[in-house]
């Protein structure tokens, strides 16, 4: 007799939720979610399983009439969603998220309702200093593990506005900087980052804190008290350099603690537990 192992059900909302201690609760508006993102259920994680895929039959009939309507890109309500750190549960519209993720579809319109861990915690305080970034800047899914850190981007996001002001001789708003920011620096110095794994040197951080960690490196020949300024081009070519100079750094075992001690700065050795 061969035994069925049954599919993993969708994460439960209320589970996650007491487990992690999140009590406060920020209206987040209305947000583009990655569907991927999107791994549980507010009372209905035994009807789909975790890949959301529709386990009561007697509900195949609306998804299909959800299915036609997305190909005939008819508007459907917006879902509505919990979302607990960096994932997403399902309160109305499991059957729109499961058609759209059948259909290949990545991402989706949805209303989000962010709950966050206590405010008198480390990680309540970083996960309030996010929220602070996010809304200001109007960005979202960096992930960094220090509070200071947001400050840096932000203080980077600034500078740049001023850069665009001057070049194109008009008021730009923080949030279209911040945009132009993203494209233009963070995310093609974050991609080289991934393409040139060091994570594997720093295994505990984010892709976004090895980007600081990057640019603080840079900038500590350029800075003029505490003014911060990273050039595109330079960080670029810098990029490159402090990439090979790691990867020699960390691949000897007999004096890789030798030289991380020498070569990099103190303060990430005190303070930065992801620091092998």
């Amino acid at each position: 007799m061969i035994l069925k192992i049954p599919e993993k059900s969708l994460k439960c909302f209320q589970k996650e939720c007491k487990a992690r201690n999140f009590l406060t609760r920020i209206d987040r508006g209305i947000q583009v979610v990655e569907i991927d993102k999107i791994v549980g259920s507010v009372g209905r994680c035994l009807d789909f399983d975790a890949g959301f895929t529709l386990r009561a039959s007697h509900s195949v009939d609306r998804l299909e009439a959800i299915k036609k309507a997305l190909k005939e890109q008819r508007p459907l309500p917006l879902v509505e969603l919990y979302k607990l750190d960096d994932e997403y549960y399902v309160v109305d519209g499991h059957h729109r998220i499961a058609a759209a993720k059948e259909m290949g579809q990545k991402f989706i319109d949805a209303h989000v309702v962010e709950y966050l861990p206590p405010v008198s915690s480390r990680r309540g305080l970083l996960a309030r200093k996010k929220f602070d970034f996010e809304y200001e800047t109007g960005l979202q899914g960096i992930k960094l593990s220090h509070r200071s850190s947001y400050d840096k981007l932000l203080k980077q996001i600034k500078e740049h506005k001023e850069r665009l002001e001057k070049k194109e001789g008009r008021k730009i708003s923080l949030r279209e900087a911040a945009v132009d920011w993203f494209q233009s620096i963070y995310y093609p110095l974050t991609e080289r980052i991934k393409k040139a794994n060091l994570s594997k040197y720093m295994p505990n951080a984010t892709v976004g804190d090895i980007y600081v960690y990057i640019c603080d490196q840079i900038n500590l020949r350029n800075r003029k008290k505490d003014h911060y300024n990273v050039n595109f081009e330079e960080a670029l070519e810098e990029f490159g350099l402090l990439t090979r100079a790691t990867q020699l750094i960390f691949s000897g075992n007999g004096i890789k603690e030798k030289l991380r001690r020498i070569l990099l700065p103190c303060f990430y050795f005190q303070k930065c537990p992801y620091i092998i």
